[in-house]
C-alpha cells in the first residue's frame, strides 16, 4: 500500500484562479476494493479518541469539531487531500481574477433543515456572527481580513483587505460552515448543542463524552447522498479499545495514527486508506514565559531524542529528521532537526539562569487524558528534559474541553499538537502573527514576510520556495517539535467503502456505504 505525498505547495495558479490547487506527484493512497456501486442503508459508527467541544460553526475549525460539522452543515467547499484541489461543496465556484476580488456562487434552491432558505444573506449573517468577539472564534482573524456583500441569493463578493490567493482555503475550513440564521436567533447560545444545518445530517443525539448520534437529511441537496440512514460519532480514547471495538464490529471506521493497526487490520484483510499529511506527532512550543527565550528553546530541541521514542512507542517506524520528508515538496535540506546534545543544551539552561536570575524553570506538557500512547510519550520527554540541571517538566492531562480550552488560550508551555491537515496553509494559520490558529504567541518577522508571499504570488515556484523558507526559520526557532511525520489511518471493515482522509481524522460521510 502507498502513501502518496500530500503537501500541496505548488499550487497550480494562473491568472484566472478557480477552485483547484495542482496536485504534486505522487500515486494514490489505497482505500481497498470499491465494492461496486453504492448502495442506501444501514448505520455507519466511527471512532476517535476525542470529540467535539461544540457543533457551533463559529468554532468548527478547531481540531475534532470539524467531523460532525461538516456532516451537519456540509461545508462551502472541499480540500481533497487526494488530489490537492479545491472542490465545490454547498458552493458551486469561488473565483478571482487578481486574489483580492472573490465572487462566491451558491448552489440554487438549497434549504436548511427548518426550510429556511440556505442563501447569500445567510452566509453572510453567519461570516458576520463570526466576528462577534463574545463567541471567541478562532475563524474571526480570516473573516476579519475581508469584507463581503450580497449580490443576489446566490452570489456574494468577497474582498481581501490584501491580495490572497489562498483565500479559497479558508472556506474549507474557517468560513466553511453556514447554519440557519432562524436557528440561531431562537436558540441562542445553546445552539452549539441543537444545531441546524443544511448538510447530509441532522444531529439526533448527543451523549457527552460517549458518542453523537446523526440522521440521513432526506432534503441533502446531492441525493442519493448521504448512503448511509445513520451515522454515529463515538469516542473511544485508547487506541487499542478502538481496534478491539472495530474488530467485533461495534465501530466501522477507525481513525488512528499507530501504524501497526492499519498493518494488523491489512493482514485481516480490512480496508485502510492512509494519508500523509502536514506536520507531525510531536509538540507545540509556547513562546512566553521562558520559552520566549531562543536558547530555552533551543535546549529542549536539543534534548528532545526522537528516536527514543519511536524505538518505545512506534518500534518499526522511521523518526522524523526533519520538518518535512525527503519526497515532500516542501523538502529542504536546512529544515533537518538538531543532533541531541545534553551538554549544549546544559550550557544553554545555565546561561538563560545566570542571564536572569531565575531559578529552576517549570514547565507544563499539556495532553488529551486517556491515550496510553500520549501519556507514554509524555514520560519520555519529560525524562529527556530532565536530563539537564533547572529543568522540570510537570505532565497535564486534560480532558477534551479543557484540553481545547487551554489550546485555544495558550494556556501551555508544550502542548501535544498537529498542524490541521495536509494543505500548507495550515502554516499561515499556526505560526503567520496573528494566524486563526496561533495560539502560542510565536511571532517571526521572516517567516511572516515568507508566509505573505505564498498568498500574494501566484507562481507554483515562488509559493513553493516561500513555504520552503518558512519552514527553515521555524525549525531555526525551534516553533515546533515532532519526532514522526504526520500520518492518518482510516481502518474499515472489508464491507465499508467510499472512505478517503478529509481533514486529519476525518472522512466525508456522505460518500461512504454499507455493503449490506
Amino acid at each position: 500500500m502507498k502513501i502518496r505525498p500530500r503537501l500541496m505547495a505548488a499550487a497550480g495558479l494562473g491568472t484566472a484562479v478557480t477552485l483547484f490547487l495542482s496536485a504534486c506527484g505522487g500515486e494514490p493512497a489505497s482505500s481497498g476494493a470499491s465494492g461496486g456501486d453504492p448502495v442506501r442503508g444501514g448505520t455507519l459508527v466511527y471512532s476517535y479518541n476525542t470529540e467535539a467541544q461544540s457543533v457551533d460553526p463559529a468554532t468548527c475549525a478547531i481540531g475534532i469539531g470539524v467531523a460532525p460539522c461538516q456532516a451537519v452543515y456540509g461545508a462551502l467547499l472541499y480540500y481533497d487531500t487526494e488530489t490537492g484541489e479545491i472542490q465545490p461543496g454547498m458552493a458551486e465556484s469561488f473565483t478571482t481574477e487578481d486574489g483580492k476580488v472573490w465572487t462566491l456562487k451558491l448552489r440554487p434552491g438549497l434549504t436548511f433543515t427548518d426550510g429556511t432558505p440556505f442563501d447569500a444573506a445567510a452566509v453572510a449573517f453567519n461570516w458576520d456572527r463570526i466576528l462577534d468577539p463574545a463567541l471567541l472564534s478562532p475563524s474571526a482573524s480570516v473573516a476579519g481580513n475581508i469584507a463581503w456583500e450580497v449580490v443576489d441569493p446566490a452570489t456574494l463578493r468577497i474582498t481581501s483587505d490584501e491580495v490572497n490567493y489562498r483565500l479559497d482555503f479558508g472556506l474549507t475550513e474557517a468560513l466553511a460552515y453556514i447554519a440557519s440564521p432562524t436557528a440561531i436567533r431562537e436558540k441562542g447560545a445553546d445552539f452549539g448543542n441543537n444545531p441546524v444545518g443544511a448538510g447530509p445530517f441532522t444531529l439526533t443525539s448527543w451523549a457527552r463524552g460517549t458518542e453523537m448520534t446523526l440522521d440521513r437529511n432526506p432534503t441533502y441537496w446531492d441525493q442519493p447522498r448521504p448512503y448511509v440512514d445513520r451515522l454515529v460519532i463515538r469516542t473511544i480514547p485508547a487506541d487499542d479499545q478502538r481496534f478491539n471495538a472495530l474488530q467485533a464490529g461495534e465501530v466501522d471506521v477507525m481513525a488512528v495514527t499507530v501504524h501497526k493497526y492499519a498493518d494488523r487490520a491489512e493482514s485481516a484483510g480490512m480496508n485502510v486508506t492512509r494519508a500523509a499529511l502536514l506536520g507531525g506527532t510531536g509538540v507545540r512550543l509556547s513562546h512566553r514565559g521562558a520559552l520566549a527565550d531562543p536558547g530555552v528553546r533551543t535546549a529542549i530541541a536539543k534534548l528532545t531524542d526522537n528516536q527514543q521514542i519511536m524505538n518505545a512507542v512506534y518500534p518499526g517506524e522511521s523518526a522524523a529528521s526533519g520538518f518535512t520528508p525527503e519526497d515532500s515538496p516542501l523538502y529542504d535540506p536546512g529544515s533537518a532537526w538538531p543532533e541531541p546534545d545534553v551538554e549544549g543544551a546544559q550550557r544553554l539552561i545555565d546561561e538563560y539562569r545566570a542571564r536572569t536570575g531565575s531559578g529552576d524553570i517549570e514547565l507544563t506538557y499539556v495532553l488529551t487524558a486517556g491515550s496510553p500512547v500520549l501519556n507514554q510519550t509524555a514520560e519520555l520527554i519529560q525524562a529527556q528534559l530532565q536530563r539537564v540541571d533547572g529543568l522540570r517538566v510537570r505532565i497535564t492531562p486534560l480532558e477534551g474541553g479543557a484540553f481545547a480550552a487551554a489550546m485555544t488560550s495558550g494556556d501551555y508551555d508544550l502542548i501535544v499538537s498537529g498542524l490541521g491537515g495536509a494543505h500548507p496553509d495550515n502554516l499561515y494559520k499556526v505560526f503567520r502573527t496573528g494566524g486563526s490558529s496561533n495560539n502560542s504567541g510565536y511571532s517571526n518577522p521572516k517567516v511572516d514576510e515568507a508566509l505573505d508571499l505564498t498568498h500574494t504570488s501566484s507562481d507554483p515556484e515562488t509559493v513553493a520556495n516561500a513555504y520552503k523558507t518558512a519552514v527553515n526559520e521555524l525549525v531555526a526557532t525551534n516553533a515546533y517539535r515532532f519526532w514522526r511525520h504526520a500520518r492518518t489511518d482510516l481502518i474499515s471493515p472489508a464491507n465499508v467503502h467510499g472512505i478517503e482522509v478529509a481533514y486529519q481524522y476525518w472522512f466525508r460521510p456522505e460518500l461512504a456505504w454499507v455493503q449490506q
